[in-house]
């Protein structure tokens, strides 16, 4: 949903109710215009429900350092450092 803000003589715009809850925002510069994004006060509760995974992070870790290690014997390989 878009809003409408005043600039007042001095720069500053002063945000709808609904969007002012937050104490900071981003501010991202396209050129022609900005996009500004409202920083929650608590990033990690409001992003808490955004995934729905069942995983523990030790396991994410276990899986990502298989991951790593498995890249890691391709690229070599790949150059030739240890035989195919």
């Amino acid at each position: 949903m878009g809003y409408v803000a005043k600039v007042d003589d001095r720069g500053r715009i002063k945000l709808p109710k609904k969007l002012a809850n937050s104490s900071e925002v981003i501010i991202i510069d396209t050129g022609t215009f900005f996009i500004g994004i409202p920083i929650p006060k608590d990033p990690i509760l409001a992003t808490s429900n955004v995934t729905n995974i069942d995983v523990e992070v030790s396991q994410l870790k276990e899986a990502a350092d298989k991951e790593a290690e498995n890249d890691a014997l391709e690229n070599a390989k790949k150059k030739g450092f240890i035989e195919k």
